[in-house]
């Protein structure tokens, strides 16, 4: 065991390190506290079909990279129980409230897919969808899996990452929030960012839902005027075929409004960013 350590020693004193590795395990188990949110609970960086060692891999490797940027500050990582469990729970806490800001779209595009479902009559097929490890209804499967490729075709993946990295920077570590906008600046962010997922949901499913509402009223007024039709049945065939060609005709429109969306969720995290530091 001795030799073991007088390597490792010579190891690091043949590439020059001057800081123990105690303090590189610590410095990384606290940028991972940050990190491994991001990559657990969106699902454009893996989900929950993704197995556990491939999503920590993953995150080891981003930290890797990110790690030469933290080497000033590792003088300053405390080596004692109490102060380091206190800043891996504060990066805890900020590696879910801005993984939070960041899925709020996607969240949103599922949210948008069950109210097309409700309202055209399609919610008792449900299909199971492996970002979330769950049973979703068939329109919210189709518009979660779309905001998922759209969002790394532009490459959103890689801006999110460069903000959290951005986040080693203006939050160190060592350090806990400033917030020298005030706690409450941060937390008003956090409910906005909360209900906007309704806001964003119901522009999304504008399209279809005022279609489907459309053919309710048009259908209820046949039966007032010949109450002998089944108008139950005939929706049953009706508006699932007025939903899927409202959903093809207008999915530009949907696709921009969405591309808007990633813009006011990416500056909503880079807002929370200022706001922390």
């Amino acid at each position: 065991m001795n030799n073991y350590a007088d390597v490792l020693v010579q190891i690091r004193s043949e590439l020059g390190l001057k800081v123990e590795f105690t303090v590189v395990l610590l410095t990384m188990a606290l940028m991972m506290s940050r990190l491994l949110p991001l990559f657990i609970l969106t699902p454009f960086l893996g989900g929950e079909t993704v197995p556990t060692e491939v999503k920590i891999g993953v995150g080891l490797t981003v930290g890797l990279v990110l790690f030469p940027g933290l080497i000033d500050r590792m003088q300053y990582i405390p080596v004692t129980p109490l102060p380091f469990l206190a800043l891996l729970l504060k990066e805890l806490f900020l590696g879910l409230c801005l993984s939070f800001v960041v899925g709020t779209v996607f969240q949103a595009m599922g949210v948008a897919g069950q109210i097309i479902d409700n309202m055209s009559g399609t919610n008792m097929a449900n299909i199971m969808v492996p970002q979330l490890g769950q049973q979703v209804t068939l329109y919210g499967a189709i518009k979660l899996q779309l905001a998922t490729a759209l969002f790394v075709t532009l490459n959103g993946h890689h801006m999110v990452i460069a903000a959290f990295a951005d986040s080693l920077v203006a939050i160190p570590l060592d350090q806990f929030p400033k917030m020298a906008a005030g706690q409450w600046a941060f937390y008003d962010l956090i409910m906005r960012v909360w209900a906007d997922l309704m806001r964003v949901s119901l522009a999304i499913a504008a399209p279809v839902f005022l279609a489907t509402f459309l053919t309710d009223l048009a259908l209820g007024m046949i039966n007032r005027v010949a109450p002998q039709v089944q108008v139950f049945f005939v929706s049953m065939q009706i508006k699932p075929m007025v939903t899927a060609l409202v959903m093809f005709m207008a999915l530009h429109v949907i696709l921009e409004r969405v591309v808007k969306e990633y813009g006011e969720m990416l500056l909503m995290l880079r807002r929370a960013i200022q706001l922390l530091s």
